[in-house]
């Protein structure tokens, strides 16, 4: 008996009538999700040997069980493109998703490299700006070391002139020896402490200056020393008042007055806006002289000049 036509799948193409299989050649080709054409014609041959020796067609009992082979090979191939399908469909969506990750990333990406080279640029404006206030800086400390330079030399070339004076003084202050009347100490002291009260610095320091060349031993000889300093002072001529309390220090160390002379020489440098030689004399005061009244004072003007440092209408040094 001749095979029945078959029955269609749901949502399933027709199946194509079976081929002849030819000895040595190729069955053509076939969809991709449905079995070869020569696995069906060799499952046909199979089939309607094992039935007969002597008869080549099938009864329709074995054709019905042909039939339900078939199916279920349609219906496992059907199931087979579906899971397929399914597969694709999710290695679409995983692909579709990776490459939105991916573009966000790259627009990320390019949002660091932006804001990287906007921190560069800033960089580059700090290290410039460093560098031209460091230029500066070097400018102004060349010029303030010509400049302390040239005070060393100007307060040498100062000390050398005051040595001569010094020496046209002893001079002089022998040929007054010689010429007037010999004059003790005593009256010495007396007559000049009375032009200072006076207000007569000139003869004051005039006096005062003969008893410490005549008698620098005498007991009066320091504190003649100091006065001369504060005729100076007075007289607005500070240079030289701070010349003369130098004296009494480097003279006279242990001398009671030898400690208002190094405060009285600070003042006079601070007048003169040299705040750091004015410093100096404040520190050298409570260095030697620890137990001084005038420690405290010296103290409170040493924090007062370090404040002025950096004021040049207060400190020119």
């Amino acid at each position: 008996m001749a095979l029945e036509t078959l029955p269609r799948s749901a949502n399933r193409p027709p199946l194509r009538p079976p081929l002849r299989c030819r000895p040595g050649r190729t069955p053509a080709t076939t969809h991709p999700l449905q079995p070869p054409r020569w696995l069906k014609c060799l499952l046909v041959a199979s089939i309607a040997v094992s039935t007969s020796a002597c008869f080549w067609v099938t009864t329709k009992r074995e054709g019905e069980k042909l039939r339900t082979e078939l199916e279920s090979i349609d219906t496992r191939l059907a199931e087979r493109e579906e899971d397929l399908e399914g597969k694709i469909q999710r290695l679409e969506q995983v692909l579709e998703q990776a490459t939105k990750v991916l573009q966000r990333n790259s627009a990320d990406l390019g949002a660091e490299v932006q804001e990287l080279a906007q921190n560069m640029r800033r960089l580059e404006g700090l290290v410039a700006e460093a560098s031209r206030v460091t230029g500066e800086l070097r400018t102004e400390l060349t010029a303030v070391a010509d400049s302390l330079a040239a005070e060393r030399t100007a307060r040498e070339s100062l000390e050398a002139r005051i040595a001569k004076l010094e020496a046209f003084e002893a001079r002089i202050a022998k040929l007054e020896e010689r010429a007037s009347v010999p004059t003790s100490a005593d009256d010495l002291y007396t007559q000049g402490k009375a032009a200072f009260d006076k207000g007569d610095y000139n003869t004051a320091h005039t006096l005062f200056r003969q008893l410490v060349i005549r008698y620098p031993g005498h007991e009066r000889a320091d504190d003649s020393q100091y006065y001369r300093g504060e005729a100076f002072l007075r007289a607005k001529e500070l240079d030289d008042a701070i010349r003369e309390f130098q004296k009494v220090f480097d003279k006279f160390p242990d001398s009671s007055l030898a400690d208002d002379a190094l405060f009285r020489a600070g003042e006079a440098a601070q007048s003169l806006r040299r705040c750091s030689e004015a410093r100096a004399y404040f520190g050298l005061l409570r260095q030697k002289y620890s137990d001084s009244n005038l420690v405290d004072k010296s103290l409170a003007k040493d924090k007062q000049l370090k404040r002025d440092l950096k004021n040049k209408r207060k400190c020119l040094s």
